[in-house]
């Protein structure tokens, strides 16, 4: 239940490529510096990645964007969840015993292709007086959001997942004496999802069925569920140009809360012993999960050195004081035991209820161990004719995920990047039309989930036009 709803955040996330489960590849120039694109941010998609700078330039500007996702499919391996069932006890000759899975267990994560629209806006400066000017601007984006299909018994915890994310951004900035940006505006993120998976819960059980027997083991669980909810932040921006050539940028996205509702109906697998036999009961519940988007700082430093404008950013998220995944459930209602001896169905779901407080769900959590992370982007934008701009970046992007073959929860690893990204200018410069891509390899040989493919790979293609008025 805890991995099916954990599910929900991790999104561009979950196989993940991105910061935990964060995508900060939003622009068509975002994805081709690989968000080396704080300092030297400008145009439309500066009312996202860095709204101080809207400023900086005299005209309304809107640009639509769609980024296409991808992530072949590959085969791995990871450690196997069926800890199997024993009984102890005055009667154990009675109870369950079914034997432990395999050590190691395989799974195929099927390819990922999706769809992200994103829509950026700024208006021109309205100027007070000599030295002071005020925009406005509005940035839609999807910062999050995939869907997923994992196959075999090692991939059952992420077997059927779909994920959808919007974030609205609307913001004002300040602009001084043409040296000095400042903004802040406000998060609002809707998220929804629909899930279908399969886990191993740890549990144990006392005098299970009135008998005596006290087992301990896995439970298989086969859940679906569906969730939502709206989450509100804010963020702020810095812009100082130190000199005419030299920018120093600094911007700060607040932790969004959520507390995403809704319903989980689940499959238990159960081996009630000789007397009961094995089979399945149903349990429907009420769903609340507590959960945080962290926040995040950059800090960038941008250099024009004729034609070409380089950008350095530091990227830190506070993975580590945000909470992740703290669900609880309510009203539960067992149900339709199917597969038992006739005559133990009422017993068998009467036990259900009894031992729910055996499960141990902190052993199937997808947040538990984080820590903050950092990214380190180089960003390369060249100027190169009048209506010709391309771009190029490297990055590397650190996972605030544990690592390790014993740990459970979202399968993510350190992040090498690599952008490419190229504008043209049309009509004059009044519109242009850009195409950008982005690779990020993932190394998991510390993951607990272990590629038998090479390395992990996402792939982001982003077609981009903006008209300038």
């Amino acid at each position: 239940m805890r991995v099916k709803i954990a599910i929900l955040l991790a999104g561009g996330i979950v196989s993940s490529y991105g910061s935990g489960f964060k995508l900060t590849e939003q622009s068509l120039n975002g994805t081709a510096l690989n968000s080396a694109y704080i300092a030297g941010a400008y145009g439309a998609d500066s009312s996202y990645y860095n709204p101080a700078n809207m400023g900086f330039d005299e005209a309304n500007e809107i640009e639509v964007n769609g980024t296409m996702i991808f992530i072949p499919g590959f085969d791995f391996t990871t450690a196997g969840r069926d800890k199997g069932e024993i009984s102890t006890g005055n009667i154990a000759a009675l109870g369950p015993n079914r034997p432990a899975g395999p050590a190691i267990v395989s799974g195929r994560a099927n390819p990922t292709l999706a769809f992200a629209p994103k829509i950026f806006f700024k208006t021109k400066p309205w100027h007070i007086g000599d030295s002071v000017k005020t925009n406005f601007g509005l940035s839609i984006t999807t910062p999050s959001g995939l869907s997923m299909d994992w196959s075999g018994e090692g991939g059952e915890f992420l077997d059927n997942v779909g994920i959808m994310m919007i974030e609205t951004n609307p913001v004002v900035s300040l602009t001084l004496w043409d040296r000095l940006g400042l903004a802040a505006g406000a998060r609002i993120i809707y998220g929804s999802g629909d899930f279908d998976n399969t886990l191993y819960v740890p549990y144990t059980a006392e005098n299970a069925m009135g008998l005596g027997l006290n087992i301990k083991g896995t439970t298989k669980i086969s859940q679906s569920s569906s969730t939502k909810a709206w989450g509100l932040g804010y963020n702020v921006a810095l812009t100082l140009k130190l000199t005419k050539t030299t920018t120093l940028a600094a911007t700060y996205r607040s932790k969004v809360h959520f507390d995403m509702k809704g319903n989980l109906s689940a499959t238990s697998h159960i081996d009630g012993g000789k007397l009961a036999g094995k089979g399945t009961v149903d349990m429907r519940a009420n769903l609340l999960l507590s959960t945080d988007l962290p926040d995040t700082l950059n800090v960038a430093l941008a250099q024009r050195l004729g034609k070409l404008l380089a950008e350095f950013t530091y990227e830190h998220t506070f993975w580590g004081s945000a909470d992740i995944f703290e669900f609880q459930y309510s009203n539960q209602e067992f149900s339709n035991a199917q597969g038992f001896t006739p005559g133990f169905e009422n017993t068998i779901i009467a036990t259900a209820y009894q031992n729910m407080a055996g499960a141990d769900y902190n052993a199937v959590a997808m947040g538990r161990g984080w820590k903050n992370s950092n990214a380190f982007r180089l960003g390369f934008t060249h100027f190169s004719t009048e209506n010709l701009t391309l771009m190029g970046s490297l990055a590397l992007d650190f996972t605030p995920v544990p690592q390790g073959r014993d740990t459970f929860g979202i399968p993510d690893a350190n992040s090498y990047m690599l952008g490419l990204g190229a504008r043209y200018n049309l009509f004059g410069g009044r519109a242009d039309v850009g195409l950008a891509y982005s690779l990020a390899l993932k190394d998991n040989t510390k993951s607990f989930i272990q590629s038998q493919n090479g390395l992990g790979q996402l792939h982001l293609v982003t077609l981009g036009a903006k008209y300038r008025f």
